[in-house]
């Protein structure tokens, strides 16, 4: 079975073609220097076990995610300001690196879909989370 691990640390490999900056599972609490973008690739769901076909050929299937975070821009009028333009930018070119295929490992991520375009997250960024479908290959 693969490990959930790997299947992470690809997913930071297929991420860090987008953000210099890529952290596994949850965003970091603090950092030395303040961060301007950064990217969290997480399996927040469980596996899906599936079989198929009378030889019970098998395979999992899982959702994971990617979360882009951008500094606001702070001004005196707005201290809360999205920052689109890196937003637009770090999120078209992690979709250009769909669907993410790893035949050493054996599964492969596809059907990105953005499921919150630009949110705030009250701690001087706002994100935008996609999700998509993890199946391991038969």
């Amino acid at each position: 079975m693969i490990a959930p691990e790997d299947i992470r640390t690809a997913m930071g490999k297929q991420a860090k073609k987008a953000c210099e900056k890529v952290f596994p599972q949850d965003r970091p609490n603090a950092t030395t220097d303040k961060l301007k973008e950064f990217i969290v690739v997480s399996l927040p769901y469980s596996f899906v076990n599936r079989t198929l076909g009378e030889d019970d050929d098998w395979w999992l299937d899982a959702t994971v995610v990617y979360e882009i975070y951008v500094a606001d821009k702070k001004t005196a009028d707005n201290p809360t300001l999205v920052d689109d333009k890196t937003m637009k930018r770090l999120r078209e070119a992690l979709l250009a690196t769909f669907p993410l295929v790893d035949h050493n490992l054996g599964f492969k991520i596809v059907r990105p879909r953005i499921v919150i375009i630009s949110s705030s997250d009250g701690k001087g960024y706002h994100y935008t989370r996609i999700q998509a479908k993890m199946t391991t290959m038969v």
